[in-house]
């Protein structure tokens, strides 16, 4: 599964107490676990980072006390390796919270590094997990109940805010081509003619009860997934480099249970926006973009 994963994987740093080879295969283990945990690094803010980690410390510390955590580090930077390594062991390490460090030899998408870890021992559930988010208190702990509660569920998720407090609709409906190009680079006297169709892209129409929803699309920033469904259908397409991906994977899961949005408090992300990163995020959005309609069908408008 996944070939090459393997020879992706430079450097292992673990908490572990025996330090595997980096060449040693992995097996696909049954773990008692609850929950794993992966986040994908690539020269990001350390200011975020330590914030998204202490929210994933205090729930290990609280309740989650076996969690599996990886942090997959596909910079390619020493120097920023170096510094994300320290933020780790201050937030983790100085906690008494295991966690394996894993540096890739190439960085091959934001799914690919994510993917790296199903060859590895997980939880019952999974959390894909960026650098740039801060969960509330029992935002873990509550969402592993209900999953346990509600077996059908196979891919999770509750609402985001960006740090300024504005919630991001970040579930989604299917989108048409049209409502991509205007969302991501539309300037705003546009975007407000249009504003209808923006909200019901957004799922703005979503009322606060009930408490849970079923929707077509969640955004990769913040979900939980089942892990034996995450692994049935192979993860992330790794053909997807970055932006999509979230989109394709639950349009996969949801062959197999509900994928859903909670009402639940929300997390605060501090990302976003592919159309003020430069040039390389505008032609990555459009290659995915492309994928995701040659595979799932067009819709223009």
């Amino acid at each position: 599964m996944h070939g090459g994963l393997r020879s992706r994987v430079a450097v292992l740093r673990s908490r572990s107490a025996t330090l595997r080879a980096m060449t040693e295969p992995h097996t696909q283990s049954a773990s008692s676990a609850r929950l794993s945990v992966s986040i994908v690094l690539h020269r990001g803010n350390l200011g975020h980072l330590r914030a998204t980690l202490l929210g994933v410390r205090a729930a290990v510390q609280s309740a989650l006390a076996d969690t599996r955590i990886y942090l997959i580090d596909q910079s390619l930077d020493q120097a920023y390796s170096e510094a994300s390594r320290r933020v780790c062991d201050d937030t983790l390490q100085a906690a008494n919270v295991a966690y394996d460090y894993l540096e890739l030899a190439e960085n091959a998408g934001y799914g690919a590094g994510h993917n790296v870890t199903l060859e590895r021992e997980l939880g019952r559930y999974h959390l894909i997990l960026n650098p740039d988010v801060e969960l509330p208190p029992t935002w873990l702990t509550d969402a592993i109940d209900f999953l346990d509660a509600n077996q059908q569920v196979v891919l999770y998720a509750t609402r985001g805010m960006n740090d300024r407090g504005d919630e991001e609709h970040l579930a989604k409906r299917y989108p048409s081509v049209w409502v991509l190009l205007l969302r991501a680079f539309g300037p705003v006297w546009l975007k407000k003619r249009f504003r209808k169709q923006l909200d019901h892209y957004e799922l703005r129409d979503l009322p606060s009860e009930p408490a849970l929803h079923d929707v077509p699309l969640l955004s990769g920033c913040c979900l939980i997934a089942r892990t034996e469904v995450l692994r049935r259908v192979n993860g992330f397409d790794e053909r997807f480099f970055l932006y999509f991906e979230d989109y394709d994977l639950a349009m996969r899961m949801r062959h197999y249970g509900r994928v859903v949005r909670s009402n639940a408090p929300p997390f605060v992300h501090h990302g976003g926006q592919a159309s003020k990163k430069g040039w390389r995020h505008i032609l990555w959005f459009a290659a995915g973009g492309v994928r995701f309609f040659s595979r799932w069908g067009w819709r223009w408008v």
